[in-house]
């Protein structure tokens, strides 16, 4: 949500439509609420807001949807004529109501929709120009309408017996006096129209426009009239800066300047002389001597290219290369609404010395090591960076390109059973494409039989051969599987140092290796661009190699293993779930069987939080979580976690008994200490009652005792639970 594209101001608050949904910030109190498509939103993707005269939100997605929030009953409309219009483009760009009416800019035109009726009227898509133009804002002014337009200005009087026709529209365009075709605004200032381009400020004279000298050559982005003067708002080089215009022989009076990232939005709020700019990266701002930056708490962005999560149940999230980098962030969900996300970004932690981070992996006692391109990598001890390694440090890390040595980059960190951390130098020039640091830090270099090294992952199985994968979604090299055992122990390994290599020659379906998992059972999974593999015996690799049907095909670029073996696994149009043996598929998700909770179908990367039974799903569009019901099992029973209490009956929703044993029984006991009802826990340390007796009618209201006990009989925990019959 610091991706902002545009703001709707109040007296008393601001809606802000983001990358990531709507927030609501009142100034007064500092606070935020956040809607996204699980509190009712079509799309989390919004590109425009507005307020109505009656209270109502507005919001419009780049996909078309519309969406209506009356605030004081939490209650969200749908409107979905354009999203389900036959246009190819039909992103909602921006709002204007007048009265009973909600002008929508969009990619095709201007639409209007009758605000008590929820109904279309008219469309307004042939302005007058040679061919259609997007629309990016719309203003009345003495009964005409003003269009700024991807291709110049179009205006039409309001009361022309036929708007759709494009006789009825007048263009503007370079030729007339615009500074630039791509027109982003327009507004008034003392009653003349005003209109800004992407190279510059134009003022109409009544027969065409003439440039504003002082703002020739600027990147407009928006313009906000008031009273006396027209705020302009314009972007330079990873900048923006704010300006009054107050006519046309008059000079430009600055406002501020921000030289620490771009604009998107601008608004001010009613009654008071408050400019809020919404940022691209930072949530929207204001100037008061200094810039004052506010957003929900939440990730640096929507990228994410590989997730993990630690033994806390805490998830780390990298964010990408190719400058689109982010930094990495931390999501801990047991801490409160406002301090769950932190981001580490080279402006805070300058010791980074870049924001392109593109893997995050689990090290030794807690820590988390998160992957840049070109950069090394750095250590996370309690949430604060303790290091960074690359050429210059002990351990050292050689450079990956033969013309900058300097430049390093790391392919992912494993810890093996003893405690070493084994580090992936991607393509080290010095042929040492592995790294083990021992407990102590001193360091073993490992020269592979890669030619080239080029190893994006790295995975360690339960006999402490390390896994090496070999491509990406944006690069698939068909380089083969390397393994490496410094103890020899893989078949065939004796008499290469320990290397070992496959390729679609030996069995796998490709050798474009793209992701690796271990199993419950220890097998290792193996995702290539073709399907899956797994390895049954990893002592005896090429041995061992058995092709799973159902993913055939399918590019696996991500594989998450849950508390009872199932493999969920990412490809680029979803999400499968597959059983233990990945014979048989379970499930399916889409964006589209989701409603878009599930943000994107190119799944990047998953983690399992396997305390509390969550599935992260990371995508370039932002993160999405699934409550999956196995968990992981303890050794023994403890205290029950029962919920919800009280229980109401019947329901749809079964009560769900946490923190089992493996292989565990239920007993629900009356507190007369009859049986009501026993049953087999169904795995995973979960298990479910639906609120029913052994003969499958539903209890009467009471307190009830749940006993847990392993199929040892050594075992047992409780807990009391209250049942109200509706």
């Amino acid at each position: 949500m610091k991706t902002v594209r545009g703001i709707a101001a109040t007296t008393d608050s601001l809606w802000v439509a983001t990358s990531g949904g709507l927030f609501l910030y009142i100034p007064s109190s500092n606070l935020f609420t956040k809607f996204t498509n699980s509190e009712g939103l079509s799309s989390n993707d919004l590109t425009a807001v507005a307020v109505d005269g009656t209270g109502i939100i507005w919001v419009g997605s780049s996909d078309g949807y519309i969406n209506a929030l009356t605030p004081a009953t939490g209650q969200w409309r749908e409107v979905t004529g354009i999203r389900e219009s036959d246009r190819v483009q039909k992103a909602i760009r921006k709002f204007l109501v007048r009265g009973d009416s909600l002008f929508i800019a969009t990619d095709f035109g201007i639409t209007i929709l009758q605000l008590s009726r929820r109904e279309f009227r008219d469309t307004y898509a042939n302005l007058g120009f040679p061919t259609q133009a997007g629309v990016n804002d719309v203003k009345i002014h003495k009964n005409r309408i003003w269009a700024a337009t991807d291709l110049g200005v179009a205006s039409a009087p309001l009361d022309a017996p036929n708007l759709s026709a494009p006789t009825s529209w007048t263009a503007y365009g370079t030729a007339q006096g615009l500074p630039a075709a791509t027109c982003v605004a327009v507004t008034t200032i003392h009653d003349t129209i005003v209109v800004g381009t992407s190279g510059g400020l134009a003022i109409f004279n009544e027969k065409s426009f003439l440039p504003v000298p002082p703002f020739s050559g600027k990147t407009i982005v928006n313009l906000l009239g008031r009273s006396n003067d027209v705020v302009v708002l314009w972007n330079e080089t990873g900048s923006f800066r704010l300006g009054s215009y107050v006519g046309f022989s008059s000079p430009t009076a600055p406002i501020a300047y921000n030289a620490e990232t771009q604009a998107s939005a601008l608004a001010g709020q009613p009654l008071t002389a408050t400019v809020w700019v919404g940022t691209t990266s930072n949530g929207i701002a204001r100037w008061t001597g200094a810039w004052e930056y506010k957003a929900p708490n939440g990730p640096q962005s929507n990228l994410f290219s590989n997730v993990v999560v630690d033994d806390r149940g805490v998830l780390w999230a990298a964010s990408g290369i190719s400058l689109r980098g982010r930094g990495f962030y931390r999501y801990d969900p047991a801490e409160s609404e406002n301090t769950r996300w932190k981001n580490y970004t080279v402006a805070r932690y300058p010791v980074m010395k870049s924001n392109d981070y593109y893997k995050v992996s689990l090290g030794a006692n807690g820590s988390v090591w998160a992957s840049s391109w070109g950069f090394g990598l750095v250590e996370v001890v309690a949430d604060t960076i303790r290091r960074r390694l690359d050429q210059t440090t002990t351990p050292s890390l050689a450079g990956s390109v033969p013309q900058d040595p300097n430049y390093v980059v790391v392919g992912g960190v494993a810890v093996d059973s003893q405690g070493d951390t084994w580090i992936v130098n991607r393509a080290a020039v010095n042929g040492n494409h592995v790294v083990q640091v021992k407990i102590g830090n001193s360091t073993i270099y490992r020269a592979s039989t890669s030619p080239d090294g080029k190893f994006t992952n790295i995975l360690i199985d339960r006999n402490d051969t390390k896994w090496f994968a070999t491509a990406e979604p944006s690069d698939k090299p068909s380089n083969g599987l390397y393994y490496f055992n410094e103890d020899s122990s893989v078949t065939g390994t004796r008499s290469t140092g320990g290397w070992g290599h496959m390729t679609s020659s030996d069995g796998l379906l490709s050798s474009i290796i793209l992701s690796l998992a271990v199993d419950v059972n220890g097998d290792v999974c193996v995702g290539t661009d073709l399907g899956m593999t797994i390895i049954n015996d990893p002592l005896n690799p090429t041995r061992s190699i058995v092709p799973r049907l159902p993913l055939r095909g399918q590019s696996i670029q991500a594989i998450a293993v849950d508390a009872v073996n199932n493999k969920w696994v990412g490809t680029k149009e979803g999400i499968v779930v597959v059983n233990s043996d990945a014979t048989a598929v379970l499930a399916q998700y889409t964006v589209l069987s989701t409603n878009g909770k599930l943000v994107d179908d190119d799944i990047r990367s998953i983690a399992y939080d396997q305390k509390r039974g969550y599935m992260y799903f990371g995508t370039e569009k932002g993160l999405s979580s699934l409550e999956v019901a196995p968990v992981q099992t303890l050794r023994a029973l403890s205290s029950l976690d029962v919920g919800p209490n009280p229980f109401l009956v019947p329901s749809v929703t079964p009560l769900t008994i946490r923190n089992l044993a493996a292989e565990t029984s239920i007993k629900i006991i009356s507190t007369s200490g009859g049986l009501v009802s026993q049953f087999k826990a169904q795995g995973g340390g979960r298990a479910f009652w639906d609120g029913r007796n052994a003969y499958g009618d539903v209890v009467p209201s009471g307190v009830y005792f749940v006993v847990a006990f392993a199929d040892n009989g050594n075992q047992t925990g409780t807990a009391k639970i209250a049942v109200v019959r509706r």
